[in-house]
């Protein structure tokens, strides 16, 4: 019995040790961050079959993080003459690839409940992020850049 305790305690020790490692290397994601990017959609306010293109702003405001998951609100708008739609965002950083990020951004809204899943990639100190809507249908890709005040 004590053998298998002393093994277990050993498989225990190595993924304690191997996890703060993944820890130690997590980027510091804290911050405004910004991106402008051209979208497409389904048009459903016509005959629905002719896409609808825009372009926007999209700024995501990481206010928090702990270890390798963040909140903060992220907020877009179609031009600087319009409101800012504001959702919330939470994300994980992988932990076996500190450059993978995976972002749901959702509101407490039920109607709304989740918006959109977004799979980015943290490299040379920018997101690259790849958005999909889960209720409109409409996708995009940005380069997502941190704001220095």
């Amino acid at each position: 019995m004590t053998r298998f305790m002393t093994a277990g305690a050993a498989a225990l020790a190595t993924s304690l040790t191997l996890a703060t490692a993944a820890m130690a290397d997590m980027p510091d994601l804290r911050g405004t961050w910004t991106g402008s990017y051209t979208a497409v959609g389904p048009n459903r306010t016509t005959t629905g079959d002719i896409p609808r293109f825009n372009s926007a702003e999209w700024v995501l405001d990481i206010q928090k993080q702990k270890d390798n998951v963040f909140w903060g609100p992220s907020k877009w708008r179609s031009n600087a003459t319009q409101d800012w739609r504001m959702l919330d965002a939470t994300g994980t950083i992988s932990l076996d690839d500190p450059t993978r990020i995976s972002i749901v951004e959702s509101s407490a809204n039920p109607e709304i409940g989740v918006n959109a899943l977004i799979d980015a990639r943290y490299q040379d100190g920018k997101i690259y992020a790849d958005f999909r809507s889960l209720r409109r249908g409409t996708t995009y890709s940005t380069v997502l850049e941190r704001q220095v005040n």
